[in-house]
């Protein structure tokens, strides 16, 4: 159960009070997975949404060292200037660095110490940060794996403020597998949305962007690693989460709540970001070991939410692959068959079709148009035609030497792939209108 409280839980440490300058942000890939956290690319010239313009190879621009950790790197465009941000770790710290895209030349970087022990059962996936940066505003606001939350001036890295230590949330307590929720900046650029805590014990909140002070906070379940999504559904402002045990749609205003279902997964792992279909009713929902779903809202008396479940598809369970929406289409990775990627169709669920096992642990997708790109664990990106009648990817490209977990990152010539110590920009076509 959740209780909405309007105090303050967390009294942010604030260093810096004054706004950043009032420069505004003109777009880019300012958070997890884009700016609708949909995996969807604006950026990248028509001809290539259609898969068949892509080329045979990609041109390597520039490879440089920042660190571990899979959180994907974010781009943030003001007054026609672009720049990058990489969240990693560097011995026991927690680095934050913007980066010039034209050579990867660091323009600022903040660090501070964060020491973190594993879970035996994680080790192979390293010590992080897992949680992708969010940019907007003129803050870049980061969650680290044992959970210290950040936020800073996106100009010249001076650190804004950090919540402070409290021992109901220190190491031990943050999520089994460290900190994994990409904290979410609201369209008003004045609120941040994070969960933070661990099992059994966790606070959903929105937070005063320059300052870090509570505006509202739900407790109870401890958080998952779903990076929470805001949206319309049924014609209301919803922010939609998943929780350790549960899913949540709330009002983003005050944190009521306007529909919520139990939803469990082995070991706690809820991590699919929901899917939102176009007509702003429909969502499908799917976790490790569980049937992917949709259902469909309508607007109940005094701001609730009605949900109804429309199909069921027993056979794609999705574990932590994102999946995208393309062509009529949801493309995604099942963890099933030691990984194979499957597409269904959107209104009955129906498997479309479905690729070969031993495909790997994960996938990353991005979609621009009919064109899918899915960077496995093992660093080969694959582009696949959408709208194909089968697994037939049209193109294969090797692009790390060691794995890959971030998210592909587009720019309007190519791609930016973060593994698992270095970063990496690709050129896919002529870059005449590259950052």
């Amino acid at each position: 159960m959740f209780e909405v409280r309007p105090r303050n839980l967390f009294a942010a440490v604030v260093l810096v009070i004054a706004a950043p300058a009032a420069a505004q942000d003109a777009g880019g890939w300012s958070g997890f997975r884009g700016p609708e956290r949909d995996g969807k690319v604006t950026s990248w010239p028509e001809a290539l949404e259609d898969p068949a313009n892509w080329p045979e190879q990609l041109e390597q621009r520039w490879r440089i060292p920042v660190g571990l950790g899979h959180a994907s790197p974010v781009t943030v465009t003001r007054a026609g200037e672009t720049a990058i941000l990489v969240f990693s770790r560097e011995g026991g710290e927690e680095v934050l660095r913007v980066l010039d895209p034209d050579d990867g030349s660091i323009l600022w970087r903040s660090a501070y110490s964060a020491p973190y022990t594993m879970h035996g059962s994680a080790l192979d996936h390293g010590p992080g940060p897992k949680s992708t940066p969010e940019a907007g505003g003129g803050r870049a606001f980061t969650l680290g794996i044992s959970g210290i939350l950040s936020g800073w001036n996106l100009g010249d890295g001076t650190l804004l403020w950090r919540l402070p230590e409290d021992p109901r949330f220190s190491q031990g307590t943050e999520p089994l597998y460290g900190a994994g929720a990409s904290p979410l900046l609201l369209p008003d650029r004045d609120r941040l949305i994070v969960h933070l805590g661990g099992p059994d014990l966790g606070v959903l909140a929105a937070l005063d962007a320059a300052t870090g002070e509570t505006i509202w906070e739900i407790f109870g379940d401890g958080p998952a690693y779903v990076s929470p999504t805001v949206t319309d559904i049924a014609g209301l402002a919803t922010l939609l989460t998943m929780t350790e045990e549960r899913i949540l749609l709330l009002d983003p205003e005050d944190g009521r709540i306007r529909w919520e279902q139990g939803f469990t997964t082995p070991y706690d792992q809820n991590i699919v970001t929901p899917v939102v279909l176009p007509d702003g009713e429909r969502v499908i929902f799917a976790g490790l070991a569980s049937p992917t779903f949709m259902l469909r809202f309508r607007a109940g008396p005094d701001g609730a939410l009605l949900g109804e479940r429309l199909w069921e598809a027993g056979r794609t369970p999705l574990y932590m692959s994102n999946p995208v929406r393309a062509e009529g289409r949801l493309v995604g990775f099942s963890e099933r068959n030691s990984g194979h990627f499957t597409a269904l169709d959107v209104s009955t669920g129906r498997v479309l079709w479905s690729s070969s096992p031993r495909a790997g642990e994960n996938a990353a997708l991005l979609v621009a148009g009919r064109s899918v790109l899915a960077l496995t664990d093992g660093a080969e990106l694959l582009l696949i035609d959408a709208a194909s009648d089968a697994f037939r990817p049209l193109r294969r490209y090797e692009v790390a030497a060691t794995p890959t977990w971030a998210h592909p990152i587009p720019l309007p010539d190519g791609i930016l792939v973060k593994d698992e110590t270095d970063l990496t920009r690709w050129r896919v076509s002529p870059a005449d209108d590259s950052p």
